[in-house]
């Protein structure tokens, strides 16, 4: 959680139409698809640090579930629950411009910047162990999945590094087949390039990758080291391997986050849905 864009963004407006269940002793929003499905599959949907409290992850996942035909899950992960929504506004006043002359101004700013720091600080430091907790939660559901079923991951921003983990791992302790059959991922979080491409190595778990050029958390430099680095080491692109696309005019957490009101991200928005809808129709 690198970079002020993590914590800003837009609140979407709409009803999540899913439910909330214990599934495997964890808190999960279930997004069912709308009609009986052809497939028994599931995807597992990784929030970004804001967790449950913000309605744009349920609003999505009921999208995947729609367009998918698959059972979307949203497992409350974070300890204590994600950063507040106060933290949006927070950070809009921390980045505003202050003329150096405003004293008030930058008192405020300073001001804010300590109040965002106890609630980021601490966020952090909740969330270092979290994974095994997803894993087990993760195994569970794969094991419980009828014959045929397959097991897919999404994961935004903090989730992204989540998911990418679990396609590192077996279906099973000590299993030689893979937990995750298919994965994508906009606009990860806390990871460096060649890290994709080592998670990659064990499985070679199919992997889309949605990323706006204007995010600061994952540069277009970072963006095309990730791709030279799949194309040497596994070749192009092709039968559904990998797919990396770069979003014109949008920055870190467009894909969750995007302000409805403005066209080119909410575009973007919409493209990186298809993204992952199509790959998962592909994969799963």
């Amino acid at each position: 959680m690198s970079c002020a864009d993590c914590f800003r963004g837009s609140i979407h407006d709409g009803e999540p139409t899913g439910t909330e269940e214990i599934i495997h002793g964890t808190r999960t929003y279930v997004a069912p698809p709308d009609t009986a499905a052809s497939s028994q599959s599931t995807i597992i949907f990784v929030t970004d640090a804001f967790g449950f409290n913000l309605v744009n992850s349920k609003i999505l996942a009921d999208i995947y579930a729609s367009r998918t035909g698959f059972r979307v899950l949203v497992p409350d992960i974070i300890p204590g629950g994600g950063v507040p929504l106060s933290s949006l506004a927070l950070m809009e006043t921390a980045i505003a411009p202050v003329a150096w002359w405003n004293i008030y101004g930058q008192i405020r700013r300073v001001v804010t910047v300590l109040r965002m720091m106890t609630i980021f600080i601490p966020f952090a430091i909740r969330t270092r162990g979290v994974f095994p907790s997803l894993l087990a939660y993760a195994r569970a559901v794969k094991a419980d999945l009828p014959a045929g079923a397959k097991l897919g991951a999404a994961g935004f921003c903090w989730g992204g590094l989540q998911t990418t983990k679990l396609t590192e791992q077996a279906a099973i302790v000590g299993g030689s087949k893979p937990l995750i059959d298919a994965h994508f991922t906009a606009h990860p979080a806390g990871m460096k390039p060649e890290q994709f491409i080592e998670s990659y190595r064990r499985f070679r778990v199919p992997l889309s990758i949605a990323v706006g050029d204007q995010d600061f958390v994952l540069s277009k430099d970072n963006v095309a080291t990730i791709e030279a680095g799949f194309r040497e080491e596994y070749g192009e692109g092709t039968n559904m391997s990998y797919e990396i696309k770069l979003y014109a005019g949008c920055g870190h957490g467009f894909a969750v986050r995007a302000d409805e009101k403005k066209t080119v991200e909410n575009k973007g928005a919409q493209q990186a849905t298809s993204q992952a809808v199509t790959w998962f129709k592909n994969l799963l």
